[in-house]
């Protein structure tokens, strides 16, 4: 049996919010697999054991940029960028390298890291980004990581909402895009407000999935299984309703469109996108939030290792 560690129970209370004991006592269950041992604590727990997906101990920003193009369509981009400490990550001279990056991805239409890094500075001109990611960190004397960035084009009938959340210390950022039948329609008050709305929305819930088609067999069928396990004993005729009731849920929590719209839990995100007008649709959306995915913040393009 694999060893359980004080640092693996703690990481796996951390994303669940179980209690110590509970966690080593799955951690010892399922030989010190996590995705396993979440599954038994839910089971065990219901809702009191809530993965909250991977979490990292790195500090930093994310920065977001977009521009309307010559043809009359948008470029977005959104970028994280790590720091050790968050008092590095509050400084200005950090946000200022964040936003001076995600204008450069948006401009240049580059989504990797290393060719981002590679290119002349748009702010800078004669200097490489890299060069001008190592002042900053030369300046700060902390580790700066340009873990990762996106972007986004649409064409002349697409539209584009940038949000970063302020309160949170920009640490959530997203991204959306929307397409309407017509030019006119997409710069339209409706759309616009409409992309503020998704955006924040986004943020706030962070969902797993846009539509129910995106949703993996696997994860619902893991759902159904902790339904069962956790109604154990009671009549099938129940249980099926059960299971509808649980899988619409599930729905509700993790789907954009089936989720509740923030400000009006009346109505569902996808009856908010009808409301704007016939030929406007969601395509997609990138939610990025700080240290999301990632054990620690010594990530691809660790300047301090690059500096040295």
């Amino acid at each position: 049996m694999a060893e359980i560690t004080a640092k693996m129970v703690m990481e796996l209370r951390e994303r669940t919010g179980a209690g110590m004991m509970d966690c080593k006592a799955a951690l010892q269950e399922t030989g010190g697999n996590f995705e396993e041992a979440i599954i038994f604590l839910r089971k065990k727990m219901g809702k009191k054991a809530e993965d909250r997906g991977e979490r990292a101990s790195g500090e930093g920003v994310i920065a977001v940029y977009t521009q309307v193009n010559p043809d009359g369509g948008q470029s977005g981009a959104i970028i994280e960028l790590n720091s050790e400490t968050d008092f590095v990550a509050r400084s200005e001279d950090f946000k200022t390298l964040a936003r001076e990056l995600a204008e450069q991805v948006a401009r240049t239409r580059t989504s990797d890291v290393a060719a981002v890094l590679a290119q002349e500075s748009l702010v800078q001109p004669g200097v490489r980004v890299q060069d001008r990611v190592t002042d900053i960190f030369s300046k700060l004397r902390e580790s700066i990581v340009f873990r990762r960035c996106a972007f986004i084009a649409t064409g002349p009938n697409g539209a584009l909402a940038a949000y970063v959340h302020v309160p949170a210390n920009d640490k959530i950022g997203v991204l959306v895009e929307l397409e309407a039948s017509s030019p006119e329609q997409a710069r339209s008050e409706a759309v616009q407000t409409l992309g503020r709305e998704l955006a924040m929305q986004v943020a706030a819930s962070r969902p797993r999935y846009m539509t129910r088609e995106e949703v993996p067999e696997s994860v619902i069928q893991t759902e159904m299984e902790i339904a069962r396990a956790q109604n154990e004993g009671k009549p099938e005729t129940a249980m099926a309703r059960i299971l509808e009731g649980r899988l619409r849920k599930f729905y509700e929590e993790t789907v954009l469109l089936d989720q509740k719209y923030l400000r009006d839990p009346v109505k569902t995100v996808s009856q908010l996108i009808a409301e704007a007008g016939e030929g406007v649709s969601l395509k997609r959306y990138i939610r990025y939030e700080v240290g999301e995915g990632v054990t620690g913040v010594a990530t691809s393009g660790a300047i301090k290792e690059q500096a040295e």
